[in-house]
């Protein structure tokens, strides 16, 4: 486990800014940064075998990301379900969303939201998600939501009020306290985690254990309108944009990737903004979407390869700030929790 430097430090995501002071995580990164990383790893697992809610916790989120250790769902489950015994519910939480979404178990929605209203009266993230479920557009509604066309080769288009203003904000309020400066992996290279070269905004990722019954669906309808898979998809990505950021002119599309980045879903936070617009200057056509509106656009041609006018660009912010949240899409199934 890799407990040094800012990668160590931001290793759990919106787990980890949900643990209150962090004193057994605190010393395990002061061990990471000491050139001690071993011993930082077996205080965490000291504490998790002797029922630490804490220990166990980050040793969950260990075993979900598999990043010292093989990918053991069933071990994680098992240390959250201790976690939570010892009173945690960010645990519960953690173990709602997998629940939800079938990871480690069959998918029982119903059983998730149950774990949610048993802690809700102590977690305000939990409380907010079941007032705001009840409000959200059905599956139906999202397969048949307006669609305005701007290109048919390639395509793009807008679908319009995929999300509800209450679940923009949502999403916004979510992302705020995990934004991080952007970075980026080059598979050609096989450099991971450097300083976005052409992306200047602040972004926070969703991995699937942070999806909650929001953030699922919102993923379920992204893929709905794009006609894919849920299953395809990279983690969603929230960004904020202030004055003078933006996102220079790219490619979505990846030299270098096997299971190519075949769609983008980008999906419009708020309208508090000026500039900020995004432009496909090789199709003349820029767009600024409304609140819940959701950009698509398709990255490669017929033979899968990257489609050669989709070039484009969030232009800078000139006032105000700017939010989306965007969805790479895969051409197959792809794992999340993997870079590159």
């Amino acid at each position: 486990m890799k407990l040094r430097g800012n990668r160590g430090d931001c290793l759990f995501g919106a787990a980890a800014a949900n643990l209150g002071g962090m004193s057994l995580f605190a010393q395990a990164v002061a061990l990471g940064r000491a050139g001690r990383p071993a011993e930082g790893v077996a205080l965490v697992e000291r504490a998790a075998a002797a029922g630490d809610a804490e220990g166990n916790f980050i040793l969950a989120h260990w075993h979900l990301y598999g990043s010292d250790r093989p990918r053991d769902v069933a071990a994680a489950r098992v240390c959250l379900e201790t976690a939570a015994e010892k009173g945690s519910t960010d645990a519960v939480r953690i173990l709602a969303n997998l629940t939800a979404a079938g990871t480690g178990s069959d998918p029982d929605w119903e059983g998730a939201v149950a774990m949610l209203r048993q802690i809700a009266g102590a977690d305000p993230i939990a409380a907010e998600q079941l007032a705001l479920l009840p409000r959200t557009m059905s599956d139906k509604d999202a397969a048949r939501a307006e669609r305005e066309p701007l290109s048919s080769d390639p395509r793009i288009e807008v679908i319009k009020r995929v999300l509800s203003p209450e679940e923009c904000a949502y999403l916004m309020r979510r992302a705020e306290p995990l934004l991080k400066p952007s970075f980026v992996d080059d598979p050609a290279t096989g450099v991971l985690g450097r300083p976005d070269p052409i992306r200047t905004s602040h972004g926070a990722a969703f991995v699937p254990h942070d999806e909650d019954l929001i953030i699922q669906q919102i993923n379920r309808h992204l893929a709905i309108v794009t006609g894919t898979g849920v299953d395809q998809r990279e983690p969603l990505y929230v960004m904020r944009y202030t004055p003078g950021q933006q996102y220079r002119l790219h490619h979505d599309a990846l030299d270098g990737l096997q299971n190519q980045r075949a769609w983008t879903a980008i999906a419009y936070l708020n309208t508090e903004y000026e500039g900020g617009a995004t432009v496909f200057p090789d199709l003349s056509i820029s767009i600024r979407g409304e609140t819940g509106d959701v950009l698509i656009y398709r990255n490669v041609d017929a033979a899968g390869r990257p489609h050669r006018l989709m070039r484009h660009a969030g232009q800078p912010v000139t006032q105000g700030v700017k939010w989306i949240a965007t969805r790479w899409i895969r051409a197959a199934p792809h794992d999340p929790y993997a870079r590159g």
